[in-house]
């Protein structure tokens, strides 16, 4: 299975409008300085321009400190019982789960309503072909450079596309985090233990 991950250097090489070469695959004008100092805005707007931080959308880009890893199904359970009180579908090699959303979520340049968890990895499963993925991917870097990802990638952290092959993934593509924690286990939830994972 082709896997491909973006990290740190690649990243920074965005930064610079080019892409650079990861995991042994090869990855496929500026604004005249304003003369007058705007205004600042105005607290309200301020206000309505912050939205609340959501758990999931966090964890698919990179964004969910180390320490809040091991409890993050629980918060997912939390604030999104109806979307994940149940997987809809459990894989056994590698271990993962398939979760069915109300409403679509979206990250990485892309909206979906599925999204899988592995022990270490959070992802969108999307209907894309994957070289039509990997462009929207990149297009979505490209378009976020200025300030996307600050700190968010790094050894710890990769951003990984790469087709499905189990039974209900074929011809999706999986996208999103994979956080390299040594001894990280996302799955392993106490309340789960009643529901084996099947393959």
């Amino acid at each position: 299975m082709r896997i491909r991950s973006w990290n740190k250097r690649l990243h920074c090489a965005l930064a610079a409008a080019c892409l650079l070469p990861v995991v042994g695959l090869a990855q496929s004008g500026s604004a005249a300085a304003a003369s007058a100092v705007a205004e600042p805005p105005s607290a309200a707007a301020v206000d309505a321009a912050v939205e609340p931080p959501d758990t999931l959308v966090d964890a698919l880009t990179c964004r969910t400190p180390n320490a809040a890893l091991p409890g993050l199904l629980t918060r997912l359970r939390r604030e999104r019982p109806a979307d994940f009180r149940q997987t809809e579908r459990q894989y056994a090699t590698p271990r993962m789960d398939l979760y069915r959303l109300a409403r679509p979520v979206r990250a990485w340049g892309h909206e979906s309503d599925a999204v899988v968890l592995t022990d270490q990895r959070v992802l969108l499963a999307v209907d894309n072909p994957l070289e039509q993925a990997v462009g929207l991917l990149e297009q979505e870097l490209e378009q976020t450079r200025a300030a996307p990802l600050s700190g968010a990638l790094d050894d710890m952290h990769a951003l990984v596309i790469y087709p499905g092959d189990h039974p209900g993934l074929e011809n999706r593509v999986l996208l999103g985090c994979e956080y390299r924690t040594p001894g990280l286990l996302l799955l392993d939830e106490p309340a789960d233990d009643w529901n084996p994972a099947t393959p």
